[in-house]
């Protein structure tokens, strides 16, 4: 195998034959992948990213890093296995047609994981210092290279919140930083039992252990501090309602479960519907009194759709609003409504950031053929405006869907003093239970970048409430209908984080140009 160590300086990497070098890629590979699986197994991610710096510090070359690429498709195709299923949905055809599309999906996630072991095996020749590296590589990533599906290393640690409290202090990469960090911690540790690479202790890896430690005690000190502000905050009580509205009868099963939560004698603040329960209604329609006048101003799907006759609290739901005549509208947007109790349409939200496949096609403009196998029944048009919607006390920022995993979106909000964050969800065509998880697992940390309590109501899951130190505080089983009834606190303020912006990756930025000076000078 072409491996070669940096030139000039030893590689303190295990020097394994090819075949078991590969082997052992292949085998962390699984390692990485576990806690996208199975997500209390945070550990697991931690030493199978262990073991890749071990092996690649020192190395580089083609063969070298064709098997770290090889063994992050296997880290991607499985944490993410369901992707063919669910582009052959979208498509509308068979999984395997679904899994050729997945193929350059899994190949652009799969770099975007390799290039910070890629980094390591070019900028440190010693597996103690590698994670740095690799941490500055993987924080520049996260923040400038997209993604469908925008996972990031931080994400696996969520189950175990004390490690990703660093996210309300240097926003969403913070964490990833902070996963490298502890990965370096481990690097050490063994290498203190064992005695190899032999030396002292680079100061890099004194670094990480200092950072580990470090980030555990914030870590606690901030979810106190957390809980004592949410227990001195004023709340709302909200009902969550769980149903499909495109099964048969789904909008009565909505009202229906509305009514039970409602009648049971303990007030109740707001009503929360999922995405796509409305209508789809002509902007400037300001009530749903008049049946005939909703009638009118409708059009299909539930053209007509009066979502509750009479309401005893405000519904905030999810729809569509159209501008234009009603066959042939100018533009037509996934949007937030709330409806007061006097049934008037007191707050509308247009949805600013649109799934991939589902609801726009990526890079259609270039190759228009796309649009062949990607048929998006509705092109929707996207909102320009954080709108937050007022109901009473509450200050809803609202995200629907796919913006939950979009850490922008929720900062925005926030910056327009939103005091609660409310993620409307329709994810009924993802009939893997696996993909409502790590959905629900890429929007959790937006609670703690925010310091906000994020409410999330699905149509099938995952329905539940995270709170500002990303805890999930209740929840509904996936595929279930049902109601869940919980006191939410009102936050306010800003995080560091939200008013930093993107000071954090730019200074791994600059990091990164200055480690590759000093290792140019270094070769000369």
């Amino acid at each position: 195998m072409e491996g070669h160590p940096v030139a000039g300086r030893a590689s303190a990497s295990p020097q394994l034959r090819p075949v078991a070098w590969l082997a052992a890629i292949l085998a962390a590979a699984g390692l990485v992948a576990v806690p996208w699986l199975w997500q209390a197994c945070v550990p697991a991610g931690w030493i199978g990213i262990a073991v890749w710096l071990v092996l690649v510090a020192g190395r580089q070359g083609w063969r070298a890093e064709a098997s770290v690429l090889a063994g992050s498709v296997v880290a991607i195709g499985l944490a993410f296995h369901w992707t063919p299923e669910a582009l052959g949905d979208a498509m509308r055809s068979s999984t395997l047609v679904g899994f050729v599309f997945a193929i350059p999906i899994i190949l652009w996630d799969a770099c975007r994981l390799a290039l910070p072991f890629w980094a390591a095996g070019r900028l440190a020749s010693d597996p103690r210092t590698a994670w740095l590296s690799a941490a500055i590589v993987a924080v520049v990533v996260e923040r400038l290279m997209p993604a469908v599906f925008p996972w990031k290393f931080a994400y696996s640690q969520l189950a175990w919140p004390v490690v990703a409290q660093s996210a309300a202090v240097v926003g969403p990469e913070g964490p990833t930083f902070v996963f490298f960090a502890i990965v370096g911690t481990i690097i050490a540790g063994v290498s203190l039992v064992t005695g190899r690479p032999a030396g002292r202790m680079p100061a890099i890896a004194v670094a990480a252990i200092g950072i580990t430690i470090a980030n555990l005690v914030f870590g606690v000190i901030a979810i106190r501090m957390v809980d004592a502000r949410m227990a001195a905050s004023p709340t709302i009580r909200m009902a969550l309602v769980q149903a499909d509205p495109d099964e048969d009868r789904g909008i009565d099963t909505l009202r229906r479960l509305t009514r039970e939560a409602c009648g049971k004698g303990t007030p109740i603040d707001l009503v929360v519907w999922p995405e796509c329960s409305g209508g789809s209604y002509e902007e400037g329609l300001d009530s749903f009194s008049d049946e005939a006048a909703v009638a009118r101003r409708s059009r299909e799907p539930n053209r007509g759709l009066r979502p509750w006759a009479e309401p005893t609290c405000p519904l905030l739901l999810g729809g569509r609003i159209y501008r234009g005549f009603r066959e042939r509208p100018l533009e037509i947007f996934q949007s937030a409504m709330l409806i007061d109790v006097d049934e008037r349409l007191a707050g509308v939200y247009h949805k600013r950031h649109l799934m991939p496949f589902g609801e726009y096609v990526p890079w259609a403009d270039v190759v228009p053929e796309l649009r062949v196998y990607f048929p998006v029944e509705t092109p929707y048009d996207r909102g320009t405006e954080a709108t937050v919607i007022l109901s009473g006390q509450a200050r809803i920022g609202t995200l629907l869907c796919y913006e939950d995993m979009v850490p922008s979106a929720a900062a925005s909000l926030v910056r327009e003093q939103a005091n609660v964050l409310v993620a409307l969800i329709h994810a009924a065509a993802f009939t893997n239970p696996l993909t409502l998880r790590q959905h629900r697992l890429l929007s959790q940390s937006r609670s703690i970048e925010n310091r906000r309590m994020l409410v999330r109501c699905g149509s099938t899951g995952e329905t539940c409430v995270i709170d500002a130190a990303g805890r999930i505080r209740g929840s509904l089983p996936l595929g279930t209908e049902g109601v869940l009834v919980a006191d939410v606190p009102l936050l306010k303020g800003q995080t560091l984080a939200n008013r930093l912006g993107p000071a954090f990756p730019i200074a791994c930025g600059l990091a990164l140009v200055a480690l590759m000076v000093g290792k140019l000078r270094s070769q000369r």
